[in-house]
């Protein structure tokens, strides 16, 4: 099988949802024998020789195009007239756009898949087998973030998320297939075509079998992209709502804030009241498996939670808002504690200081959850399955149209 596989970011390195998708996906189809024409945007040089590097072992062939932020600036403003979403015309270019057809006329593909619907576009309108992985349902993003955004930005939020709900439409219709990551977002699109894929974990009992046994230490843990405002939000909202309880009651435990490139009102909460705030982590594994505890209070966000699954698979007892979990079926209370307001989060964090063999109970069923339910290798056997029903979907189309031709 023959895929042009495209992606508005490059799969490495993985640092954000869309990302670790597509670079777990290009490992797993590698496998599978299946050819990949890898598309993605890159913003230097140094990014476009580290994708050949990193993706060569797995792709047929890698086409690049180049971007950057002053650009991107630029063709967002379209947004004035076409009445597109921002996110959309960040990515799109008429010249882009014929390189994509030329691609596509050379290579021929038995089928096209499309990462986000930022990128929908540069194929909506071939006439070819189609499937996109919208991951989630940016329309409802960007509606649950207008609630607790800055007055002065909510209009904006509010816009975007009506001009993007359009543009999925639009999308639906014309893609044979489309991928969500999580069986909520899927009933907010509300569409038969809708496939649900839940995302994978790297951490597997095989992986962690090569770590030393780490000492645990007084720690409650958030890890995650701390430029997303979904995470921002969650670990701002904590610190000045909930930490400031705990502290006082448990003075010897730490918060650590881990992740990449943390903005300036994360960057500020360290130092304060035991507030750690790491930044980038070579190896998060270490981190996860060190803390006690691992804490996820998000109050916006759509999709997958991909934080959840490597918290609970590290083996950390893990509390989690209910948007946190929207994406991960079939958890109960065994495996994770749900709360869903400040008071309950306190009493959760306290009962699990206080009773470390609980803490026991929550990492060995999280872990063996998440190990039994979600790999790669599934969301790669569906995705595939995908693909051939997309390919069926455009063959029967194909016949029905010569049929209707005979019959006129």
């Amino acid at each position: 099988m023959k895929v042009i596989y495209m992606t508005a970011r490059p799969p490495y390195p993985p640092h954000k949802g869309d990302q670790l998708i597509a670079w777990e996906q290009l490992k797993h189809l590698k496998v599978s024998g299946i050819q990949i024409y890898l598309l993605t945007f890159v913003k230097s040089e140094k990014e476009r020789d580290l994708i050949y590097q990193k993706l060569s072992p797995y792709c047929k062939e890698i086409i690049v195009f180049p971007t950057s932020p002053l650009q991107q600036t630029f063709q967002s403003i379209k947004t004035l007239y076409n009445l597109k979403p921002v996110q959309v015309n960040l990515y799109y270019q008429s010249k882009i756009k014929q390189q994509v057809l030329e691609v596509c006329e050379r290579v021929k593909p038995d089928v096209v898949h499309v990462q986000t619907a930022r990128l929908a576009d540069y194929f909506i309108d071939i006439d070819c087998a189609k499937c996109i992985d919208m991951i989630d349902a940016l329309s409802l993003n960007m509606k649950r973030r207008s609630i607790n955004e800055k007055k002065w930005l909510k209009p904006f939020f509010l816009f975007e998320s009506h001009l993007m709900r359009r543009h999925e439409k639009a999308v639906l219709r014309s893609y044979e297939q489309t991928i969500l990551v999580s069986e909520n977002d899927k009933h907010y699109l509300n569409n038969s075509n809708i496939v649900v894929n839940p995302n994978g974990t790297y951490i597997t009992k095989s992986y962690l079998a090569n770590y030393p046994e780490l000492h645990k230490r007084k720690t409650i843990l958030f890890h995650g992209n701390m430029q997303y405002y979904p995470n921002v939000e969650a670990v701002v909202d904590f610190v000045k709502d909930v930490w400031p309880i705990i502290h006082q009651r448990y003075p010897d435990y730490q918060f650590h804030i881990v992740g990449k490139d943390p903005v300036k009102s994360v960057v500020d909460l360290h130092g304060k009241n035991n507030v750690v705030v790491t930044g980038f982590v070579e190896d998060i594994c270490s981190s996860l498996m060190q803390a006690k505890i691992g804490i996820y209070p998000m109050k916006s966000g759509t999709g997958m939670q991909n934080k959840i699954l490597e918290s609970m698979a590290c083996g950390l007892p893990t509390i989690a808002s209910p948007i946190a979990l929207q994406g991960i079926g079939g958890i109960t209370g065994e495996e994770v504690i749900r709360t869903e307001s400040k008071e309950e989060m306190v009493s959760a964090l306290e009962f699990l200081i206080e009773h470390p063999d609980i803490q026991e109970k929550y990492a060995h069923k999280g872990q063996s959850f998440v190990w039994k339910n979600y790999s790669w290798s599934k969301n790669c056997t569906r995705l595939t399955h995908t693909w051939e029903k997309a390919m069926w979907k455009m063959h029967m189309d194909k016949v029905n149209r010569k049929k209707s031709a005979i019959v006129n």
